[in-house]
């Protein structure tokens, strides 16, 4: 009895095929993207431009802090009485 090979040329095509085609797949998966809408980047840039702005008071405050650590502040007790005196009336 004579046994051939068994012919794997047509199978080997369509393996080559298939790997090239999953491989193909999972380079299209693996590119992400994300998209921003316009409200979004609005947002974005009015946060962006709040953080250069100096608070309401800010330069108020760190007058006080340098008084403070100078020991120049000086607290006028009269007004402060007279302040609480206004608040329980």
């Amino acid at each position: 009895m004579k046994i051939n090979g068994i012919p794997t040329g047509k199978i080997d095509q369509y393996y080559k095929k298939m790997q090239q085609h999953q491989a193909a797949q999972q380079s299209e998966s693996k590119d992400d993207s994300t998209k921003i809408s316009a409200r979004a980047k609005i947002i974005m840039t009015a946060r962006a431009e709040l953080k250069n702005i100096a608070e309401p008071g800010s330069e108020k405050i760190a007058n006080l802090k340098a008084e403070l650590k100078n020991g120049s502040y000086q607290v006028d007790s009269q007004q402060i009485s007279a302040k609480i005196l206004k608040k329980f009336k």
